[in-house]
């Protein structure tokens, strides 16, 4: 009967503290990995590049995802990073090929998301000319729960996965 009660207990803690936790859920990812042959027959304007290959190109997926409940107060994100000049700071070669995104960020809403979605030139760039180039660039996230002020940050060079 011990074993039942302490197990109970536990399980009442472990509920209570998810309960009281106030903070929201962030999600920040950044995936590059190959592009597809759908990716790669948009690509176009390769003329001026010596003998292109398809696997020359990566694609970047960048996404952010904030849910938070309703004790945050004046939610804000600062998404530093300019992809273009970014990727084109690696070397001096043109490396941003083109790209999109999105972004839901509705104050009267309890979430946030952005999304980009990068094809870039990568031929004789490793993992680490990647990684160092994002070494500045960062994702700010504040908000305001119980009269204080939270602040965290995300360096995008530290998020990077490479997938293939």
């Amino acid at each position: 009967m011990k074993r039942y009660s302490l197990l109970f207990l536990v399980f009442l803690l472990l509920l209570l503290t998810t309960a009281c936790n106030n903070e929201p859920q962030v999600k920040v990812e950044t995936i590059i990995s190959p592009i597809s042959d759908e990716g790669y027959g948009r690509v176009g304007g390769t003329k001026d590049l010596n003998d292109p290959k398809q696997e020359d190109f990566k694609v970047l997926k960048f996404k952010f995802f904030m849910e938070n409940t309703n004790a945050v107060k004046d939610r804000q994100m600062e998404i530093d990073v300019d992809w273009r000049n970014t990727l084109n700071s690696i070397d001096g070669v043109d490396r941003y090929w083109h790209g999109s995104g999105g972004e839901q960020d509705n104050p009267s809403e309890n979430f946030a998301e952005y999304q980009q979605e990068v094809v870039f030139y990568a031929k004789g760039l490793s993992e680490e000319d990647i990684k160092k180039a994002f070494e500045d660039s960062k994702v700010t996230v504040s908000w305001t729960d119980n009269k204080e002020l939270v602040e965290k940050q995300y360096i995008i060079a530290d998020l990077i996965e490479f997938k293939e």
